[in-house]
């Protein structure tokens, strides 16, 4: 999941509750507010927002109040402590909105949020009582509130899509000519779990790629890691422009897990080269067969690319994927 984390006044990006939410394997985007400017504040969080389009807003006290003055469309809130009195103009919250406080905060009183669930007509189940303090730093508050975020995260809409199954059962006689200069790709041995999600949000996030953001840090690991499942980067001049995974660890198969470009290389010809690189990889191994799947969230060009590559349908169904 892709969470806005708006800190408080007077913290830092990297806090406890950004971490903790990060330590669960999702993505974190934590901005540095101003804490003089609340103006200024207010357009940093914009310009996360409408850059990243995150799956859920956190706002912690001041950065509660920053929430609630973006313009965050239908993108749910979970809103800590919220100081929305002390800064802004907005007085209520949208309906996907869950508050937590304590009762016993000594910074910004409990009855602030009562009166913004009353406001925004939430129910009173909108209001988690936790924590014995403002920072809600306590290990009881900061699963309340990861529970709350992955919760309306859950909530969202969903949509169908249809899924191919495409296969190859010998090599391809195809070859394809490198469109320009400057092209290398690079086996990465081992890699990091941060390096592994710059890259597969990068290419995969205007096409709903959720399955790899859904595992904590230590599954992702185990996955990527693993000495039979490969990772290759192709690079333009020395810049990441997309990448391939393939997957060996069943006999006589290997399956291309990922396969994509980043936006800004789409459309010169990348495509086609890399692809029949990665296919021409994966039989140097000697399978009986490659397969992959693509679905209709892809890219328009990714099931033409694939069959013109030489692969063939053997599969087709359908799947329900958050938006």
């Amino acid at each position: 999941m892709r969470i806005l984390f708006l800190h408080g006044w007077q913290s830092t990006p990297g806090g406890l509750k950004p971490t903790h939410l990060k330590s669960h394997g999702h993505e974190v985007l934590n901005p540095a507010l101003p804490d003089d400017d609340f103006d200024a504040a207010v357009r940093i969080a914009q310009d996360e927002y409408d850059r990243h389009r995150p799956d859920v807003v956190v706002g912690s006290s001041r950065g509660g109040a920053v929430a609630m003055n973006i313009d965050s469309g239908d993108t749910p809130l979970v809103l800590l402590c919220p100081a929305w009195k002390q800064w802004g103009t907005a007085t209520k919250v949208k309906a996907s909105t869950t508050l937590l406080h304590s009762r016993t905060d000594e910074v910004v009183p409990f009855e602030d949020s009562e009166n913004l669930r009353n406001n925004s007509g939430l129910p009173e189940s909108a209001l988690i009582v936790v924590g014995t303090e403002h920072r809600l730093a306590d290990p009881e508050s900061l699963e309340a509130m990861r529970k709350a975020v992955e919760g309306a995260g859950r909530r969202k809409e969903h949509l169908v899509a249809t899924v191919y199954y495409l296969e190859m059962l010998s090599p391809s006689q195809r070859s394809a000519p490198p469109p320009r200069d400057g092209l290398t790709v690079l086996c990465v041995q081992s890699p990091t779990v941060p390096y592994y999600r710059f890259l597969y949000n990068a290419v995969g996030d205007d096409y709903y790629w959720l399955s790899r953001r859904k595992l904590s840090d230590a599954e992702l690991a185990a996955a990527i890691q693993d000495p039979r499942n490969e990772l290759y980067v192709l690079h333009v001049k020395g810049s990441p422009a997309g990448f391939a995974e393939l997957d060996r660890r069943k006999p006589d198969e290997i399956e291309v897990v990922q396969f994509g470009l980043m936006p800004e290389f789409i459309g010169q010809g990348l495509g086609k080269w890399f692809l029949q690189w990665t296919i021409d990889k994966a039989w140097s191994h000697q399978p009986k067969r490659v397969w992959l799947h693509t679905c209709t969230l892809d890219h328009p060009a990714a099931l033409p690319l694939y069959t013109k590559a030489g692969f063939t349908q053997f599969k087709q169904g359908m799947f329900r994927r958050e938006l």
